[in-house]
């Protein structure tokens, strides 16, 4: 299965691009790059170490977007806007903006190419803008965003669709088939020390980086939250890519809340169904934790 991942890499994006790229169920063909867990410059750089590290320097990155839509900052936690403890990469980015990459790479071929937005939708939402037809050439995309219940950067809104609603809203308006892995799902697959640590004992490039990845992340639920294991967030979007029956889904009418003083970036989501709108999401609301570690762990491990 061929996948085109955008990301704003932090230390979850970063263990999924490791895991996308070194699934031999998975071909990733580009990563497309966004501002979000901190400015463009900085997950570019992101992107382009991990990828780099990681052994997957043949992937082509394309620069993306700087700023929201509507340009307002989302706050930022302790653990983003940073670069990753890697080190600096030789390679460097396509001259092609990501946006125009995505337009030309939909329009120009009939495979079938899932999209993976991992962090903020503005790419997705300004390549849709600027050619409406790409909504008829996306066969699915599989995100990681949102929440139905609780946000975790708002009461109401999670982080990626809260760094930019206004582009959130033009992708799930569009009509292409979304299958929405939000915070319901990843909070129930937690990823503990001990994990990063068989991680880390398959002796791989890709299996060092990612465990000392998935520590720092896990390390950070502990001392902040008070937990015992932590969210690998995005890494859940990728097991669903890989096997979608990890994941269970509810079709749902989803929206995105823009004005509201509380609620701004808040995924709407019919849950009942008993609303007018018919459904636009296969909304995820659950994961089975041990598939996602197993997984997690077979992937990482076939990186060299």
């Amino acid at each position: 299965m061929k996948v085109i991942m955008d990301v704003d890499t932090g230390g979850d994006d970063a263990v999924a691009m490791l895991m996308a790229g070194h699934a031999p169920e998975l071909e990733l063909v580009a990563v497309t790059v966004v501002h979000g867990n901190a400015a463009l410059p900085t997950t570019l750089r992101n992107t382009l170490a991990t990828l780099e590290a990681g052994g997957l320097a043949s992937v082509p990155v394309y620069a993306g977007a700087e700023r929201a839509l509507q340009d307002r900052l989302p706050p930022r936690g302790v653990t983003q806007g940073r670069e990753l403890s890697l080190p600096d990469p030789v390679m460097i980015p396509q001259d092609k903006h990501a946006v125009d990459f995505l337009i030309e790479y939909y329009l120009g071929t009939t495979d079938e190419t899932i999209l993976m937005p991992i962090g903020p939708m503005t790419n997705i939402a300004l390549a849709l803008l600027q050619e409406p037809r790409l909504a008829e050439r996306i066969p699915r995309i599989v995100m990681m965003g949102g929440a139905y219940a609780e946000g975790n950067v708002t009461p109401s809104a999670e982080f990626n669709i809260y760094a930019d609603p206004e582009a959130a809203r033009v992708v799930f308006r569009a009509g292409i088939p979304i299958t929405m892995i939000g915070l319901e799902v990843t909070a129930q697959a937690l990823v503990s020390l001990e994990d990063a640590e068989r991680i880390r004992g398959l002796g791989t490039p890709a299996s060092r980086i990612a465990a000392d990845l998935i520590s720092e992340e896990v390390q950070w639920f502990i001392d902040r939250l008070g937990w015992s294991e932590g969210q690998i967030y995005d890494a859940c979007t990728v097991a669903a890519c890989i096997a979608p029956d990890i994941v269970t889904t509810r079709p749902m009418h989803v929206d995105v809340e823009l004005t509201g003083e509380l609620t701004r970036g808040r995924t709407v989501c019919d849950i009942s169904g008993h609303h007018d709108q018919p459904p636009n999401v296969d909304v995820g609301t659950g994961i089975d934790r041990e598939r996602f570690i197993s997984l997690l762990t077979r992937c990482i491990g076939a990186g060299s």
